[in-house]
């Protein structure tokens, strides 16, 4: 049996959007609602806006935005909290893996109110992540975004007849970094001063983090999801993923067996999977993992093979069971990088201490 990895983004033509999956959810425990990480509310400047009209190349071509876009359509992770902390409430978003009864996280939730809602309207999609095309033109749109997606061509097209759309920039589901995707939707949002403030004010509590763990620096890790019943196989996430990519942002380093693990990627996966007879291959002084339930986590760590794999058997495991915080970490932006940080480093400090942590009680 594959991996029962990221079942997440939909699976549709649009680009199997979201994640979750089904079931899915992410974060770490126990924060609550609000949280209470420094979430840069707003850029601190006013404003230094590009002027227009804006050109950005991306995957499918060059979208341009003739004006300041007003309403804005977000599709996928990530993006609708962008144009969230650059002072502008989206019109339309996914709902989002971890979100509340709404569908919504709750540093997403905390900016819409710091600027005076109303919360958007959540998207539909059709029984195969089929995009309701009418239901964004009702919108009424003047710019749809959705960096970290899978959109099409096809999808595309059809997007771009409602509004200007910018879709993955290079490849499905790499928006490339949280720091590239802020700076991208400034420009297109005529914000690119208040991205790069939000960029410099992240970065520096992410820089932060790293100072306070010097104990991060150059621990190799992989990052992967639990096993469920039935489970051959262990799904390892790649290097341009956006939760591997930000550990190495705190001092973390990628395993070194990170070619063999894209070796087994199929297609555009963004995962890859080793069978567990052969996790001894894969070098790592960490293992980070996220599990759908605490069921998975308590399967994982008794399974004859994923037990004796040295870095479990040493406990220097962290199992992010908590859907809000999976998602702050999995898809971190401006927003929910400052979220989730507080709840995240202890976890990972515990982990390369070899006091496994399982994210119970977080």
């Amino acid at each position: 049996m594959s991996p029962s990895i990221p079942a997440g983004r939909r699976t549709g033509p649009l680009a199997r959007v979201l994640a979750l999956a089904i079931g899915a959810v992410l974060v770490l425990g126990g924060c609550g609602s609000g949280g209470s990480g420094k979430i840069p509310a707003e850029a601190k400047a006013d404003g230094a806006s590009s002027s227009f009209p804006v050109d950005i190349e991306h995957a499918h071509g060059t979208t341009t935005i003739k004006a300041k876009p007003k309403r804005v359509v977000a599709l996928s992770w990530m993006s609708l909290d962008v144009v969230a902390a650059l002072g502008t409430v989206p019109v339309g978003v996914d709902e989002q893996w971890g979100g509340d009864k709404d569908g919504y996280t709750p540093w997403f939730r905390t900016q819409v109110e710091k600027l005076g809602g109303p919360l958007p309207e959540t998207l539909k999609y059709g029984d195969a992540g089929e995009i309701d095309f009418e239901q964004i033109l009702s919108l009424e749109p003047d710019l749809i975004v959705g960096l970290y997606s899978g959109i099409s061509d096809v999808d595309y097209k059809r997007l771009a007849e409602i509004a200007p759309t910018l879709p993955y920039l290079k490849k499905p589901w790499d928006g490339g970094t949280w720091q590239e995707m802020t700076r991208t939707i400034g420009k297109a949002m005529g914000e690119e001063k208040k991205a790069e403030d939000l960029v410099e004010d992240v970065g520096g509590q992410l820089a932060a983090v790293a100072v306070d763990h010097p104990e991060f620096k150059d621990r190799t890790f992989t990052y992967a999801v639990a096993l469920t019943p039935g489970s051959t196989e262990v799904g390892l996430y790649l290097d341009y993923d956006a939760r591997v990519r930000l550990l190495t942002e705190i001092g973390f380093r990628n395993t070194p067996s990170m070619s063999a693990i894209a070796a087994t990627a199929k297609g555009t996966n963004w995962y890859g999977g080793v069978s567990l007879e052969k996790l001894d291959t894969v070098e790592a002084d960490v293992v980070v993992a996220w599990a759908n339930a605490p069921a998975e986590v308590t399967y994982s760590l008794k399974d004859p093979l994923f037990s004796r794999w040295k870095p479990i058997a040493g406990k220097h495991y962290a199992f992010v069971q908590d859907p809000q915080l999976a998602m702050a970490t999995s898809g971190p932006t401006v927003l929910s990088i400052p979220w989730g940080l507080e709840r995240y480093v202890p976890m990972l400090a515990d982990a390369v201490a070899g006091k496994g942590s399982t994210g119970a009680g977080s």
